[in-house]
């Protein structure tokens, strides 16, 4: 159960603190190094190199690490704006493999460099290395007793001191208010005076706290699939299942209306239930090997895996429907289990950077069960809904996060583009209101009104105006919303991001059974 996420992230997948306003025009990186660019190893049509800067930006004179950088060169030199520095998200995403892999549009390639980096901490920046083994004890079961707590505390302090001992003095440092000040030294090693930048998912705390420390370097900041790094453990918790149980509710109203869903004419929310108590009981029996009985994390995981990135509506039906009927799906139990078994030491950075950037912690029991219940009843739907456990891997975090949420103080002249669906159940539409209303004018809000995480990619008009304004820095009228493409499976005319193969809303179904590599609040 526990192999396929580990490739994921071998692949590289809230009470406040207040804190003094951060520097604004007067901070300042390292002077710019230099990059020697040559051709990638394992794509010679783009270039790779490397930049040193500081373990620790507040002691720029002390141990330095080397971030890993790739290029793709503006494929028109004659109207090249300059370089757009990417990330994908996370934390713990490579932005090396974004600008090797990803689908950036033709507008894009001819007037910028697409530039990716590796955030430090992660695959080629000095990773956050861990043993395998620690990563496994992590408990799996829900924190509903003293017990359960103190064996999480456990296990995540013994998490956490052991990844410290495996990576080095890097371990300690690699919050976003350290990676800001990365990017910055990227700008200037690239020569650009002003920074444009495509911040995905995690990236988008990126994007806001550069502007905040950096206000008079934007150019164009576009924050796709935005963070509400205001929000304390509790508002953390809430605001992350109710998103859920909002793409759970559209799953179940684009069923209700599309005659191509399995469960199309039933009632969908009682077959759920159902589902879920049998699940509960124990009596639900995978049809592929009835020696394992589907857990409710089960099956609210492969809900919400296929609701991420794609509304999957139609293959959710299908395979709720063939469980419930004890249909085996073809699929043996040896072939689905096949994989090859990873290292004893492995890169995961999603602690270290979780935990430093957010204080999610609970005092105890006590007052981690409210925050829960809390979360709970927001998502009836959704079973100890998970992404609202996510802090659980912070409980025994040895220090205190070194950029702890609070409000952003925005002063940036030039807007910053923010940029969400409407149904996201991992950044939800609440966290992307929550960043506008902290911005105010320094910001504007696009809406997609479709379902998924990543907007760009996903329609014309969106990716127009996200291209229009990082080109010519044309900033959407406020209000602006995109109409929804249709989900996958219901129309013939299927768009840009249905047929791109590696853009950045590319991401197949998973599978009911999808053996997670560690425990299933961390999804």
């Amino acid at each position: 159960m526990r192999r396929k996420l580990i490739r994921r992230l071998l692949a590289g997948v809230t009470v406040g603190v207040v804190l003094a306003p951060l520097a604004t025009s007067s901070a300042s990186a390292a002077p710019a190094g230099d990059v020697q660019w040559t051709p990638c190893e394992q794509d010679a049509s783009a270039l790779c190199g490397t930049l040193e800067v500081p373990v620790d930006w507040a002691d720029p004179d002390g141990p330095t690490i080397e971030l890993a950088l790739a290029k793709r060169p503006a494929t028109d030199p004659t109207v090249r704006r300059g370089s757009l520095i990417v990330n994908p998200g996370g934390p713990g995403g490579s932005g090396v493999d974004s600008a090797l892999r990803a689908t950036y549009g033709d507008a894009l390639r001819r007037h910028f460099d697409i530039v990716g980096f590796d955030p430090r901490g992660v695959a080629r920046s000095s990773p956050v290395m861990c043993t395998l083994e620690k990563i496994n004890e992590l408990p799996v079961e829900p924190l509903k007793t003293s017990s359960a707590f103190a064996r999480m505390v456990s296990a995540t302090r013994a998490l956490a001191d052991d990844c410290r001992a495996n990576s080095g003095p890097v371990f300690d440092h690699v919050d976003t208010l350290q990676v800001i000040q990365d990017i910055d030294a990227i700008r200037a090693a690239v020569g650009d005076t002003q920074l444009n930048f495509l911040g995905m998912s995690y990236g988008t705390l990126m994007a806001q706290q550069y502007a905040e420390m950096y206000p008079t370097r934007v150019r164009a900041v576009v924050a796709d699939s935005v963070m509400d790094h205001s929000q304390d453990a509790r508002g953390f918790a809430v605001t992350q299942a109710a998103t859920g149980q909002d793409s759970f509710d559209e799953f179940v109203a684009g069923c209700a209306r599309l005659p191509q869903c399995a469960l199309y004419g039933r009632n969908i929310r009682q077959f759920w239930q159902r589902l879920l108590d049998r699940a509960a009981r124990g009596e639900l029996p995978d049809p592929d090997d009835h020696t394992y009985k589907i857990t409710q994390r089960d099956l609210v995981n492969f809900v919400l895996g296929n609701l991420n990135y794609q509304p999957y509506w139609l293959e959710i039906a299908a395979e709720l429907e063939r469980v419930d009927a004890g249909r085996p799906s073809g699929m043996s139990s040896a072939a689905r289990a096949a994989a090859e078994e990873p290292p004893t030491v492995v890169p995961f950075a999603y602690q270290a950077v979780l935990c430093q950037d957010w204080n999610l912690k609970a005092a105890n029991v006590t007052q981690w069960r409210s925050i829960l219940a809390d979360a709970q009843r927001v998502a009836p739907d959704l079973p100890d809904p998970p992404r609202a456990s996510v802090g659980a891997i912070c409980l025994g975090w040895p220090t205190p996060a070194d950029n702890p949420q609070r409000r952003i103080n925005p002063t940036n002249e030039s807007q910053l583009l923010l940029v969400n669906s409407l149904h996201d159940p991992a950044t939800g539409y609440n966290w992307a209101l929550g960043a506008a209303d902290q911005f105010a004018d320094h910001a504007e809000l696009l809406t997609y009104e479709g379902w998924g995480h990543i907007v760009y990619g996903r329609v014309s008009c969106a990716d127009e105006a996200i291209e229009a304004y990082l080109i010519d820095q044309v900033v959407p009228a406020e209000g602006t919303r995109c109409a929804a493409a249709p989900p996958p499976g219901t129309t013939s005319a299927r768009g840009r991001a249905s047929s791109q193969d590696s853009g950045p809303v590319a991401q197949p179904p998973v599978p009911l059974r999808s053996e997670p590599a560690l425990p299933t609040w961390l999804f």
